[in-house]
């Protein structure tokens, strides 16, 4: 607590502060020191030369936004701010009208002395964008850059150097440009790299505009023309027909007028690739000589040192054709271009398209039924060649009807074979073929059902049971459990291979090729209905003989 001739100041009015004879109170917009003697989050209090007290609110103490004075001041320290009001009840105080002034006062003297400064770019407006320089400013559209800028909000975020060209010190609006900066330092470039530049030099650069007399080449800070005659040694019909805006290209410089510029990009030589991407697209069929061989294909030379692959899928329809049996170095061949890589210097070559593809011309659809000849047999099926050039799989599940039959047990590598197409993809080179769809499905046409009794045949057995053969491709289990009633351990010990033999069909699933029998379930059946016959006729006699005793009682109660 402070005391001043013995007053407590805490309990000080402002009238009693007024009274004192040796103690001056400040005027509105004074600038005073004082030490600060209370900091909350909200305020700050300073002493006023040890007579009074003055208050700074927390929006009044800094130019950018804080949460707390703490963060800014602490108890002790000296600062400077303005008077804003006095009156009976308390002294407010500004520090930021201050802060603003003496930032103002430090712009208007860049602005007079034409001083560039860095802004921070804060908001996209209409008409332009708010940078902040120490102060909030406006950058008009047409003052961003020495080219039109579309897209405002690109800027935003961005720190950049700009210089006032406005300020106005009665309502403190400040404008301010980049295109001057950018200007001068766009001139400065060019002046420095004009002056090392001569006729003969080779540049690269940009196109950064078309017009129909030719298009303009900006190489680092300097533009130059290329006239139409002297962007291709082929006649040119149209500018963009050779040339696109952003492109980049090699140029010599051919003429120096005064600050002009003339350029020639058919000064500079053109490799024979590039003659030759010029004058050819994909799809051409060209003529060419197998100039090489490599384990991944041939090269083929085109033109005069111009080479393109054949790579080994494209030298034949024929999967399983070898390299060395299509070209061979020397060879002239027949190819179609497939593609161009620019970057690269690559031409993609093809042999076999130069012909139709088979696939697409294959004359059948999904449905038909074709002769063809096995070529390989593996673990997933048979490839069968049904045209040439195409061959299509038969899967093993494809092979009968039956399916405890393999497909090696009916064909071999060579056989000529009917087949019937179930897909067909000629993009992807793929067909689908079946040696059992051929006939009709033979478990559909069967009508029995679970509960029937049938004749079928042994046909084969294993540890588990044996199979039994009902027609041709339709062959059913029976269990070993359910040949006899007494146990077995082979098959042999009760039926043999070819016997006949009824069984009754316990299970029937035709959409998934199963069909469960048994033997001992007629016997069963046939022994359950004897028994079933036998308990009706005594369930008969015991009802006559009731019948005859009640009959009997009855005549002697009588």
């Amino acid at each position: 607590m402070k005391h001043f001739d013995g007053i407590n100041h805490e309990e000080m009015t402002m009238g009693d502060v007024l009274a004192m004879e040796n103690f001056d109170l400040p005027s509105v917009n004074d600038v005073i020191e004082g030490e600060v003697v209370r900091v909350t989050n909200q305020e700050v209090t300073i002493d006023i030369q040890g007579a009074t007290e003055g208050t700074i609110y927390l929006n009044e103490l800094s130019l950018e936004k804080v949460e707390s004075a703490k963060d800014i001041v602490k108890i002790g320290d000296k600062i400077k701010a303005m008077v804003k009001k006095v009156d009976d009840e308390q002294i407010l105080l500004s520090r930021r009208a201050l802060l603003e002034y003496e930032r103002f006062q430090e712009l208007k003297e860049a602005f007079e002395k034409g001083e560039k400064l860095e802004a921070t770019v804060e908001r996209a407006v209409k008409g332009g964008l708010i940078v902040n320089i120490g102060m909030e400013a406006f950058l008009p559209a047409n003052m961003i850059d020495v080219k039109y800028v579309s897209d405002l909000e690109s800027f935003v975020g961005q720190t950049i150097e700009v210089q006032i060209v406005e300020l106005n010190v009665r309502n403190k609006k400040i404008k301010v440009s980049r295109k001057m900066v950018v200007a001068e330092q766009l001139k400065v470039a060019r002046d420095e790299q004009f002056s090392t530049l001569a006729v003969g030099d080779l540049v690269e650069g940009t196109v950064v505009r078309i017009e129909k007399y030719g298009a303009f080449v900006r190489f680092g800070a300097l533009e130059g023309l290329v006239h139409i005659s002297e962007i291709s040694h082929l006649p040119v019909a149209k500018v963009e027909d050779a040339l696109t805006v952003g492109q980049t290209v090699k140029a010599k410089v051919i003429k120096v007028e005064g600050t002009k510029l003339q350029l020639s990009i058919k000064a500079v030589l053109p490799t024979p690739f590039e003659v030759f991407v010029s004058t050819h697209q994909v799809g051409d069929v060209l003529e060419g000589e197998v100039v090489r061989l490599m384990d991944f294909g041939a090269f083929v030379e085109v033109a005069q040192g111009v080479e393109g692959l054949v790579h080994l899928s494209e030298l034949s329809w024929d999967h399983k054709a070898k390299l060395e049996d299509i070209v061979s170095e020397g060879k002239r061949v027949s190819v179609r271009l497939l593609a161009i890589d620019h970057e690269n210097r690559r031409l993609a070559l093809s042999i076999k398209k130069v012909e139709d593809d088979p696939w697409v011309v294959f004359p059948h659809q999904v449905g038909d039924v074709v002769k063809g000849s096995i070529t390989t047999i593996t673990d997933l099926g048979a490839f069968i060649k049904v045209a040439p050039y195409i061959e299509g799989l038969c899967h093993y599940t494809e092979a009968s009807w039956n399916p405890n039959v393999s497909l090696a047990s009916l064909v071999n590598v060579g056989d000529e074979v009917e087949v019937k197409i179930i897909s067909l993809d000629a993009k992807k080179h793929r067909l689908g073929l079946s040696l059992r769809q051929v006939k009709s499905n033979p478990w559909k046409e069967l009508s029995i059902k679970a509960g029937d009794v049938i004749t079928g045949t042994v046909q084969s057995a294993n540890d588990k049971g044996a199979f039994i053969a009902i027609n041709e491709d339709v062959v059913g289990f029976l269990p070993m459990n359910q040949i006899v009633e007494k146990r077995i351990t082979r098959v042999e010990d009760a039926l043999s291979i070819g016997q006949e033999v009824d069984v009754k069909v316990m299970r029937f699933e035709p959409n998934q090729f199963k069909l469960e029998l048994s033997i001992r379930r007629i016997k069963e059946d046939a022994e359950r209905e004897e028994y079933n016959k036998y308990m009706q006729q005594q369930e008969q006699v015991e009802n006559e003989t009731l019948g005859d005793l009640f009959g009997e009682a009855l005549k002697n109660l009588l």
